[in-house]
C-alpha cells in the first residue's frame, strides 16, 4: 500500500496494483480497478515515485511488507549426524 493525501487533507492508503491510470488535471486523478476515481494532492511524478518504490520493495524483499523474517531464518538447522565414520578395522 502507498499513502496518498486527498484534497481535504485526509490520508488514504491505496494498493498500487489497483491503479488503472492516473491523470494530472491539475490535481492527480486516479482511476482504480473497481471504477472508483480518487483525487489526490500528490503530483503525478510523486505518485509514480511511490508506485515504483513499492514495486521495487515487493520484488526485492516481499517479506518486508509484512515484517516477517524470511522463511530460511525461521527454520531449525538440521541435527548433527550421530553416525560414526567407519574405521579401518571394521569390515
Amino acid at each position: 500500500m502507498i499513502k496518498l493525501t486527498r484534497l481535504n487533507q485526509h490520508v488514504v492508503a491505496i494498493n498500487p496494483e489497483n491503479i488503472l491510470w492516473a491523470d494530472a488535471t491539475p490535481d492527480t486523478l486516479l482511476c482504480l480497478t473497481g471504477g472508483e476515481k480518487v483525487l489526490v494532492r500528490e503530483s503525478l511524478d510523486e505518485l509514480l515515485d511511490r508506485v515504483i518504490a513499492y514495486q521495487r520493495l515487493i520484488r526485492v524483499d516481499p517479506n518486508a511488507l509484512t515484517q516477517r523474517p524470511p522463511a530460511a531464518a525461521t527454520r531449525t538447522p538440521p541435527a548433527p549426524s550421530t553416525r560414526r565414520p567407519p574405521t579401518s578395522s571394521e569390515p
